[in-house]
């Protein structure tokens, strides 16, 4: 018998029954697509910087509430990425922008969602970079973050 393919909906943001979750932070803020993200922002004129920094906050509240849910399309707002380890992305269009946010939910830490990575997604091969740096910082944190 053939597995199910997952879903966003297998994700705890998807869970309001289960949810509030918490948010822990994990991301090098150092790394350049993360600080091209970051400058994108800072660069938008003050109005719109404030409303599209609230939009992705309302994206993160909603996960922590478990109200996400997968559409099955292009739109959804949740999809998973890797299984091993498991990783989800949160996915925001601003401004013709695509933006990704990676996030773990290590059994260790049942109650919380871990932000791994955060970039705006090109479709260089180097998308599939940016999936690969979110593992590393998941497995990385595990031993020491989370433990």
């Amino acid at each position: 018998m053939a597995a199910r393919a997952r879903r966003g909906s297998d994700s705890r943001c998807c869970d309001p029954v289960a949810a509030p979750w918490e948010w822990r932070a994990y991301v090098d803020e150092g790394l350049a697509s993360c600080v091209e993200l970051a400058k994108w922002l800072e660069g938008l004129p003050p109005f719109e910087r404030s409303r599209q920094q609230g939009e992705i906050d309302d994206l993160f509240d909603a996960a922590s509430r478990g109200e996400l849910w997968d559409s099955g399309d292009a739109r959804t707002k949740i999809k998973p990425i890797r299984l091993d380890p498991e990783i989800f992305e949160l996915r925001r269009k601003a401004l013709a922008k695509n933006l990704r946010f990676y996030h773990g939910e290590p059994p260790e830490l049942p109650d919380a969602l871990v932000s791994l990575h955060r970039h705006i997604k090109s479709d260089r091969p180097s998308q599939q970079d940016e999936v690969e740096h979110a593992a590393r910082r998941y497995r990385d944190g595990r031993p020491t973050l989370w433990s």
